[in-house]
């Protein structure tokens, strides 16, 4: 009786092992992530200046029609 508890035993033993995850190889895959250094404010002044030079198109044209502009034909 002894014999057939070990046996059932390694046979329980033997049948849990597969449903336990085969250990994984640590591969040293990581992802390196550079760290970039944007200067915003240069970004921020160049987007300002460019505003502005549009802005002062636009009431550049508006001006030469103002006098056109709610008079009736």
């Amino acid at each position: 009786m002894y014999c057939k508890s070990v046996i059932a035993f390694a046979a329980v033993v033997a049948s849990a092992t597969a449903f336990v995850p085969a250990p994984r190889q640590h591969a040293s895959r990581t992802t390196a992530i550079k760290a970039e250094d944007v200067d915003y404010e240069a970004q921020f002044k160049k987007l300002q200046k460019e505003a502005e030079e549009r802005l002062d198109d636009k009431v550049e044209e508006l001006m030469k029609n103002i006098d056109t502009v709610g008079t009736s034909k």
